[in-house]
């Protein structure tokens, strides 16, 4: 079962030499198991099986970590002011990928298993199906000083960029207890390293990572 998920996975989000878009499956926004009871499930745990997602898996939790839930885009979590400052990528045994909320499409940004390296030493993150890196992106902010002449304090802006990741962080949290999985989150990296290999620009940083997948 583990080898036709990662063949599955391959065949639907590898990317082609030029390394587009892959669109997910929609995903499945009822049923489940109740707030409450996730809340009750909800914990941090190292121990991972060695598998992984089937895309549907993956849509689901990327939409309830950081999807869109209403029409005029807005996310499933809060923002200050509306903003969205926020960047989600997925580190799986095939690639990185840039995970685009509102077209619910995943963008190749490197081939390869990359687990590791959102880790300083810590096994387990090899083992995870998911590693999601959560990105602040302050020139988002930077932009708006530009268009609209705000004055927003740069320190504000990042406490905001915490705010959002941690918001972000909790949804799946609760996703991954709902399904039986375990997950934890991380703040133990290297900063430069993985601005290098996500590729990131002026002005992004990597907040937090975490680590999700199925049980052992």
């Amino acid at each position: 079962m583990k080898k036709v998920f990662a063949f599955v996975l391959a065949f639907l989000l590898a990317a082609p030499a030029v390394w587009g878009e892959d669109t997910l499956p929609a995903p499945e926004k009822t049923g489940g198991m109740s707030l409450l009871q996730a809340l009750s499930e909800r914990r941090s745990t190292r121990e991972f099986a060695d598998t992984d997602l089937t895309p549907q898996q993956l849509s689901n939790l990327l939409w309830a970590a950081a999807g869109v839930n209403r029409p005029d885009e807005k996310r499933v979590y809060p923002t200050a002011l509306g903003i969205q400052d926020t960047l989600v990528y997925v580190l799986n045994r095939e690639g990185i990928y840039k995970y685009n909320p509102v077209a619910n499409t995943l963008t190749m940004v490197e081939k390869g298993d990359h687990r590791m390296d959102t880790t300083q030493g810590q096994g387990f993150a090899a083992r995870a199906a998911v590693n999601l890196v959560y990105v602040h992106d302050a020139s988002v902010w930077d932009s708006l000083r530009n268009m609209k002449g705000w004055t927003t304090p740069q320190e504000l802006v990042i406490r905001w960029g915490y705010a959002h990741t941690g918001a972000i962080v909790q949804n799946a949290y609760l996703y991954a207890a709902s399904q039986g999985w375990n997950s934890v989150v991380r703040g133990s990296f290297d900063q430069a390293k993985l601005s290098k290999l996500l590729k990131l620009s002026e002005g992004q940083a990597v907040t937090l990572v975490q680590s999700i997948g199925p049980r052992p």
